[in-house]
């Protein structure tokens, strides 16, 4: 029997980007290309020694991601998740998934390997589709294994990299030198313009350890919970409610960790569980929530009581 040779995980990732988008042309779906192998070589870091008239390729190290993230036009969606099956491509979650995940859905396709389809990027609290229509507006394409793929501007990708970074509660990580650290003042200031553009500014002010300067915005708790270390789900699930930006946003934070949520089982254990199974997640995880809501409860009554005493010297 004939063993097929292993592709290195930067050029399959690679590939899993030609692919989507070969996809996308297909079916006529709007896509943007985003982290990862999507980045231009100016983002890259550079490789120690390299000689100063080598071309961008040949001076920076390739950045390793193990999927292919893709933006999608939220109109064209629909017409995307319907192709994808077709070209091998599983879903492995909904979007409602996971608590807070709902901006993108993974999937798997056993030669390519993973990829994460975005309907939106986390810390945009501007309408998706207008925010996607921003971020199109000056597009680039750059060769991912020899195929044209749409890819946002040097300042898109910049934005994107620091609310990822954000998001992930890396403030002094290399994609923040990268982005903003090694950036000029004019590049500083497009950034910062976008973000407003995008109402991301609460997001970009997390990755630049600014957030005292956006107390006052809904928002701001959940993004001082990503910086922090090991946030409770509790403290996180309150945070996500007071940044809801609608009644409709609002009752879905309140009702998803009620929610069974078997496909994320499944990809735990590899198959599909069974229903004492799913009883035993599911009755675990509201037991985990209900003794983090005890303990806070007793934080605050031994807080309150604390008060209470001072006031009564």
């Amino acid at each position: 029997m004939t063993e097929f040779p292993i592709v290195p995980l930067v050029l399959r990732t690679r590939l899993a980007h030609a692919a989507l988008q070969s996809i996308a042309d297909d079916c006529g779906a709007d896509i943007l290309h985003i982290k990862g192998s999507a980045l231009d070589a100016s983002l890259l870091p550079v490789r120690e020694g390299a000689p100063a008239h080598a071309s961008p390729k040949e001076r920076t190290v390739p950045r390793v991601s193990a999927d292919a993230d893709i933006l999608v036009r939220p109109m064209h969606l629909g017409r995307l998740l319907t192709k994808l099956p077709k070209f091998g491509w599983q879903g492995k979650a909904r979007f409602d998934t996971g608590g807070g995940a709902d901006h993108a859905a993974p999937f798997w396709h056993s030669e390519l390997g993973w990829a994460d389809v975005h309907r939106s990027f986390p810390g945009i609290r501007l309408d998706p589709e207008l925010a996607f229509e921003r971020l199109w507006l000056d597009r680039r394409l750059l060769s991912i294994a020899h195929h044209a793929c749409p890819v946002p501007s040097i300042d898109g990708q910049r934005t994107v990299l620091l609310l990822h970074a954000a998001r992930n509660g890396e403030s002094q990580g290399v994609d923040v030198r990268a982005a903003w650290t090694n950036a000029t003042v004019a590049e500083r200031d497009r950034i910062m313009n976008l973000a407003t553009q995008l109402q991301a500014e609460v997001a970009l002010a997390g990755a630049l350890g600014r957030l005292d300067e956006f107390v006052d915005r809904p928002e701001h708790d959940l993004w001082r919970l990503f910086a922090a270390d090991n946030p409770g789900r509790f403290d996180i699930w309150r945070a996500r409610m007071k940044a809801a930006q609608s009644a409709k946003e609002r009752l879905h934070v309140l009702i998803n960790p009620l929610r069974l949520k078997v496909d994320g089982l499944s990809g735990e254990l590899g198959r599909k569980p069974t229903v004492p199974e799913i009883l035993r997640f599911y009755g675990g995880r509201l037991w985990r929530d209900a003794v983090e809501i005890k303990a806070i409860s007793d934080r605050r009554t031994c807080r309150r009581q604390r008060i209470l005493s001072r006031r009564g010297r």
